[in-house]
């Protein structure tokens, strides 16, 4: 099956599902689809904008991104918390809070992790008025979300004992 010439998240989904199913390692598999983006996104392809997504969980920023300059990437376990333990939840909020807007402008290369959410300098502003205004927000947003998640974890059992 040929990989399809685009930089876009379903292509990148569809190329790795095809390399997967071709039988190739998921190391290779991922190599491969991140090359085709890569190649496409240096011929003009867009920079990535909202949910992270990869067949492996957060913690690891191993993924390679070019994100618009300004942008502001939510970690993963915030957006997981948002979800109250589920990411795809938590993406589905933070896009309702920040809906998705494609950057004009420059980008930045980063590497990320899966379960991260990547908020675009526009939204920023359209939501705080000034970009280092909400990235301070933001920041204390974070750090916010976190010490709520700590706490409700405290609040629950304990692993039960068989």
């Amino acid at each position: 099956m040929p990989l399809t010439k685009s930089s876009s998240k379903p292509a990148f989904v569809s190329n790795l599902k095809a390399e997967l199913a071709a039988g190739k390692p998921r190391d290779q598999s991922l190599a491969i689809a991140y090359s085709v983006k890569r190649k496409n996104r240096a011929d003009g392809g867009a920079v990535h904008v909202g949910p992270i997504q990869s067949v492996v969980a957060g913690r690891t920023d191993h993924l390679p991104l070019d994100v618009p300059a300004g942008a502001y990437v939510i970690p993963a376990d915030v957006v997981s918390g948002l979800g109250q333990g589920n990411t795809s939840s938590g993406h589905v909020i933070l896009s309702r809070m920040f809906p998705e807007e494609r950057a004009d402008g420059g980008s930045v290369p980063i590497m990320a992790a899966g379960g991260e959410h990547v908020i675009s300098p526009g939204a920023i502003r359209r939501k705080f008025g000034e970009l280092n205004h909400g990235h301070k927000i933001l920041d204390k947003w974070v750090v916010n979300q976190r010490k709520k998640t700590v706490n409700t974890l405290k609040k629950l059992p304990g692993p039960a004992r068989n």
